[in-house]
């Protein structure tokens, strides 16, 4: 419960600062919306559950609509430039490593085909209502990719040099240990991150982390602060597909 209060009082901030946030063009390359979720299921009134059949028609939606959703390897293609984009990319992650997300979102992409990336804190795995490591390498053979979202979920700036560096890497090895594939991106819990959180990232070399920043995420913008679109629950449909289709904040 205090996970989902957190989060909430995050995303309050977030929203907040989109509504005032000056809008920065990819000047010089390509912008990807990365759509960021979390759990896929039933819960009136919880901004981070989203429901079953809203999730399943906005997947219907991007298909419909001709969007490409691409595999980690394809977005950091396309974001370097060293592939060309297709005509509607878009990145789908999931943060926390809930088991709907096998049970739930994973048949859902499956009928349309389409790959996911999800960050997950190692230390939840096998707990009630998260997923189990079978359930993820499940994910991983079904194309998904699977990175680092902490061990433990903390406050990452409340941490000294020594637990945030613990939290992130024992979280990467143990992913890359149960999968043998490197797990070299990140998502910051709560979207929170310091210095020091930067250095660590620099120094075990990183290439992307992704933060709750609203907006596309843009070559423009630094590779370990890109930016996302959080999904909320309690947004209409209709706001969804304007913050997809949106080049910038606004």
């Amino acid at each position: 419960m205090n996970l989902w209060k957190n989060k909430l009082v995050v995303l309050f901030a977030a929203l907040t600062l989109a509504c005032f946030a000056t809008p920065v063009k990819a000047k010089h390359g390509v912008s990807i919306p990365v759509l960021n979720y979390h759990s896929i299921g039933v819960a009136p009134g919880n901004t981070y559950v989203l429901h079953p059949d809203t999730f399943a028609r906005q997947m219907d939606y991007l298909a419909a609509h001709h969007y490409t959703p691409l595999t980690l390897a394809e977005f950091a293609s396309v974001l370097s430039q060293k592939m060309p984009s297709p005509a509607h990319p878009v990145l789908l992650t999931f943060d926390d490593g809930y088991a709907n997300n096998a049970e739930v979102a994973l048949p859902i992409l499956q009928q349309h085909g389409f790959p996911a990336t999800i960050y997950v804190s190692t230390g939840l795995v096998n707990t009630p209502g998260y997923l189990t490591w079978p359930q993820v390498r499940q994910l991983s053979a079904a194309g998904w990719d699977i990175a680092s979202h902490t061990v433990t979920h903390p406050h990452l700036p409340q941490l000294s040099k020594k637990a945030q560096r613990e939290e992130i890497l024992a979280a990467r090895a143990r992913i890359e240990q149960e999968l043998g594939k490197p797990a070299d991106t990140f998502a910051f819990p709560y979207g929170e991150y310091n210095r020091t959180t930067m250095r660590i990232l620099r120094g075990a070399k990183f290439r992307y982390a992704f933060t709750t920043q609203p907006g596309r995420a843009s070559s423009d913008q630094p590779p370990l602060e890109l930016h996302r679109i959080v999904v909320d629950s309690q947004k209409p449909f209709e706001d969804w597909v304007e913050q997809l289709s949106e080049p910038i904040p606004h």
